[in-house]
């Protein structure tokens, strides 16, 4: 399922049009990442938790010419499936 899909499946459960259900996932999209990049947690509940996470530098190869590079330290989303979507999953 991809963002279209999403928009489809919410303009017709919630019975408003597609552009609408664009918006609004848009809206929700931003907020998370909003929220995100000021290191904040997000959490939907019975869904999961959004953070982040910091991965630190490390040597690395270069794959096309095999030059040692270093790869620097960085910050990643990170997604924890909360207790309902497991359930959800596992039934």
């Amino acid at each position: 399922m991809n963002k279209a899909d999403l928009t489809e499946v919410l303009a017709s459960r919630a019975k408003i049009p597609k552009v609408k259900a664009a918006g609004y996932i848009n809206l929700i999209t931003e907020a998370i990442q909003e929220a995100l990049v000021r290191d904040e947690k997000v959490t939907i509940s019975d869904f999961g938790t959004f953070t982040v996470s910091k991965r630190r530098s490390f040597t690395g190869h270069n794959p096309k010419n095999g030059k040692v590079m270093q790869v620097p330290a960085r910050r990643i989303p990170v997604f924890r499936a909360g207790k309902g979507l497991k359930n959800a999953l596992n039934q």
